[in-house]
């Protein structure tokens, strides 16, 4: 091949992979992670990037081990493959790099880190880019740009990779164990706490409270150990802070975690209690569930008024559990046979609010909200009364579903925000005994339909944005 030819489909190479790495960049910038979840297809799809990107990062590595040897007389041959391997692992890291964003962004991730390993792996994939751009074939030798620029990708790659660590394993992981001398050298501390392992019996992470307090010794080093590595101010998966007392009160996305006093009634003792394939199951991705020490200390810290400053010598671990709380719903496991078939009927998920049977159904539609309509709506009326949460924000909904939805007894949380209700039948929803929070976001209410709910005593929650009711 002549050296215009190959200076030709160098570039060529280049030309082809511009648009792609530019609309990565687009991606990083116009959709970032938001900390919100954006679907189950999405997040299916994300959750092979761990996978994914093993890949391009092996084949880099051996790109510049073979440019490396072949640029000796005696492995010389060995540079004729390596253009083929960068090939791969451009393509590669392009794909590694969009999974990774499908995963933040559908999978409810965001913060710094987050954000910088997304714009990192961007520019991973423009590196590789201008690598296939620079590489001259052989016999050629391989020359001072190209070398230059694959030694930069290689070094971006692992600054990539370990900007993904700390997001996997948290940011001690690389210098946890580190020899004191290897520290002195990065200009690191002498010594860093380390992770706990199981309740009671590791270094507490410092936290608010006093230094005997119970929440110090007994909570903060679980949810360090099992929590925070997706709950810190690098990666606040749901919007939700764990790695101290003051963002655990504050709560996430959905509102506050913790209710003093309750445990039932806290999602975050909710959520690690359920079973481990439930979608809400905490620890998420695949993690080993807490021991059940670690859930009994929380369940007692959380009974006791889940406090900062009480002293551990004032909270007894032998302490009665709480008296049960009403049962949220009927045993729905009678009805597990119906909910399965009406999930495959319908095109919806119809899942258990927690291992307690006693606790309802929550009603899901985010994977495909084009399918629930007012006949969808119609035909849950059988097992209504188990639906306790009825996600249905972008669904075609109407006023018509209104009036369905009055006849869930037990529904204690409903999103109809984006959907094609007016005020026609908000009145209807007063009427439910156990509703509490109620979203009418981008929907065609005014201040007269808002005013027929005024009169629903456990109401405490109304979101009615972008409506006519909030102009008003």
């Amino acid at each position: 091949m002549t050296t215009r030819a190959g200076r030709g489909l160098r570039w060529g190479v280049a030309l082809a992979g511009l648009p792609p790495a530019l609309a990565l960049f687009a991606l990083a910038h116009f959709r970032p992670p938001d900390g919100r979840e954006h679907g189950d297809l999405a997040q299916f799809f994300g959750r092979f990037h761990p996978t994914i990107v093993h890949f391009p990062v092996a084949l880099l590595a051996l790109v510049l081990v073979l440019e490396a040897a072949g640029a000796t007389r005696r492995w010389a041959r060995l540079r004729e493959s390596a253009g083929f391997v960068l090939g791969l692992a451009t393509l590669g890291a392009f794909a590694a790099a969009f999974l990774g964003w499908l995963l933040a962004w559908s999978g409810g991730y965001r913060g710094p880190v987050v954000t910088l390993h997304l714009w990192s792996g961007a520019w991973l994939c423009l590196a590789a880019v201008l690598c296939c751009a620079l590489r001259r074939r052989p016999p050629g030798p391989p020359g001072l740009p190209y070398g230059l620029a694959l030694t930069a990708t290689v070094a971006l790659m692992v600054w990539t990779g370990h900007l993904g660590g700390r997001l996997s394993h948290g940011d001690t992981f690389l210098t946890e164990y580190m020899p004191v001398r290897a520290r002195a050298w990065f200009g690191l501390s002498s010594s860093t706490p380390r992770r706990g392992v199981t309740a009671g019996g590791a270094v507490p992470v410092p936290a608010s409270g006093g230094a005997d307090s119970f929440y110090r010794l007994s909570i903060a080093p679980i949810l360090d150990a099992h929590c925070v590595v997706c709950h810190d101010a690098n990666k606040q998966k749901g919007k939700l802070r764990l790695d101290s007392y003051a963002w655990i009160m504050h709560g996430g996305e959905d509102g506050p975690v913790i209710k003093p006093g309750d445990p039932a009634g806290s999602d975050l003792y909710r959520r690690i209690t359920l079973p481990p394939d439930d979608d809400d199951f905490m620890p998420s991705d695949g993690k080993p569930p807490l021991p059940p020490d670690a859930v009994r200390l929380i369940e007692h810290w959380i009974a006791t008024g889940a406090s900062a400053t009480l002293s551990d010598h004032f909270v007894p671990v032998g302490v009665a559990a709480p008296a049960a709380p009403p049962p949220a719903a009927p045993d729905y496991r009678p009805f597990l046979p119906q909910l399965a078939a009406l999930e495959v009927a319908l095109g919806l998920r119809l899942v258990p609010r927690s291992q307690v049977p006693t606790d309802g159904i929550i009603l899901r539609t985010v994977s495909a909200p084009g399918r629930c309509d007012d006949a969808a709506l119609a035909r849950l009326a059988p097992v209504a009364a188990l639906i306790v949460d009825a996600e249905l924000a972008r669904t075609k909904v109407t006023d018509a579903g209104v009036k369905i939805l009055a006849g869930f007894p037990n529904l204690r949380s409903l999103d109809l925000s984006y959907t094609a209700v007016t005020s026609a039948q908000l009145g209807r929803l007063a009427a439910l005994p156990h509703l509490y929070k109620l979203n009418l976001t981008a929907t065609a209410i005014d201040a007269a339909g808002l005013a027929q709910l005024r009169r629903a005593r456990g109401l405490r929650q109304i979101y009615y944005f972008q409506t006519k009711a909030f102009s008003h």
